[in-house]
């Protein structure tokens, strides 16, 4: 969800952030002793800096579910949490024909990466690039969608893998739905419509 925030600005505000504590917690080390060396004083940085890359290290992998969960005003400030299985119909139109397939998505996303798995009776597909990003108008979450499909090798006609796009946009918070049109590099399109299990 990092892509959401301006990386530059997060690094910028954290830099700043520590700078000032770093400069305070040496100002009240120097009142306290009286005197502060030189290596005091870099082991002191150093420790900080060592400190605060764990904490945000586990911050970002491990603890931002709990911290979503914790403060739900997250999923409509920033994004909202999408991890798990959604049910997913396919509909899809080619030159000749047309239909609808059912399949499973399994979504796993974390503070820096997002990716989502498809797997459906004839193919399964795998994530070469998805981009969360926000409405600049309404704020609605969406998903800018990049897959390669690998059809199974169980009949004559399972053909060999192709790439696909879609946007697809979240519904709301309520319905757990996301939605959208999709294109492939076999010259096909359709609708997905996946439903939170």
């Amino acid at each position: 969800m990092l892509s959401l925030v301006s990386p530059l600005r997060v690094i910028k505000i954290l830099a700043i952030g520590y700078a000032l504590l770093v400069v305070l917690g040496l100002l009240l080390y120097k009142v306290l002793t009286g005197d502060i060396a030189t290596w005091t004083a870099i082991r002191f940085t150093l420790s900080g800096a060592l400190a605060l890359d764990l904490i945000l290290l586990t911050a970002v992998h491990f603890m931002w579910k709990w911290i979503w969960a914790k403060f739900p005003k997250l999923n409509a400030l920033l994004f909202p949490d999408l991890n798990g299985r959604w049910r997913m119909e396919i509909h899809w139109v080619g030159t000749e024909s047309s239909g609808t397939v059912s399949a499973t998505a399994t979504i796993r996303q974390d503070f820096l990466r997002l990716s989502i798995e498809v797997a459906s009776m004839g193919s399964d597909s795998e994530t070469l690039l998805v981009v969360p990003k926000k409405d600049p108008e309404s704020g609605r979450p969406l998903l800018y969608y990049i897959y390669r499909v690998v059809p199974k090798k169980i009949s004559n006609q399972a053909g060999s893998s192709y790439e696909g796009a879609a946007i697809l946009k979240f519904e709301s918070e309520q319905t757990n739905c996301l939605r959208g049109n999709y294109f492939t590099s076999r010259k096909t399109d359709g609708y997905f419509v996946l439903q939170r299990e």
